[in-house]
């Protein structure tokens, strides 16, 4: 799987502000980048679509409660929800530590622009995912976003099987190892249509 890097995007991990673009020395660099993180990645993701039920404080998933307020408003309409997870693997933080000891804005680079390809993966997953579900999707929720507390990643796990198929761990402070991975809510609207 091809992934690609949003400029934009990676400028702004960068700290470029208000759509400043980087400099040419700073975008060889991100190409430089690019092509290394090309040799590198491994890029696969995982899903599951479950059923849940709401409560006052935010929804149940197979027995297991997320409490969130800004979750159980951001799946006001949804009817199911998946839990999807995406990792560009080791590789990437390996090429991250190895700049981190010999070039500090070569680290920087690194991780601005693995952060744009793994929305990239997340993108293109989701377009794959539309293909296999049906329905309309509210945009991506992240435990560690807003109300919900990252704690719940360990839930999270529990209900996907991150560390199985993507070989992503989980640290003590609820960090996913490698970095480059992501865990997501995506809420799913079916629509039911009369004839």
């Amino acid at each position: 799987m091809l992934l690609k890097y949003d400029l934009r995007e990676t400028a702004r991990y960068l700290g470029y502000k208000h759509g400043a673009e980087p400099s040419e020395i700073i975008c060889e660099l991100i190409d430089e980048a690019y092509e290394e993180l090309c040799e590198v990645i491994n890029p696969r993701y995982i899903f599951k679509e479950y059923d849940f039920s709401r409560t006052d404080v935010g929804i149940i998933i197979d027995n297991i409660e997320f409490k969130s307020q800004k979750l159980l408003n951001h799946l006001k309409d949804s009817t199911s929800i998946i839990l999807f997870s995406a990792s560009l693997g080791k590789g990437v933080d390996d090429l991250i530590h190895k700049y981190s000891t010999e070039d500090i804005a070569m680290a920087a680079v690194v991780q601005a622009v693995s952060s744009s390809m793994v929305e990239n993966l997340c993108d293109i997953a989701c377009d794959e995912l539309k293909e296999q579900i049906k329905g309309e999707y509210r945009p991506r929720f992240s435990p560690g976003y807003g109300d919900l507390s990252i704690t719940q990643q360990k839930e999270f796990f529990s209900l996907l099987p991150v560390e199985e198929k993507l070989g992503v761990a989980l640290t003590e402070s609820f960090m996913m190892i490698p970095t480059k991975t992501v865990t997501v809510f995506i809420g799913v609207t079916k629509k039911c249509f009369r004839l």
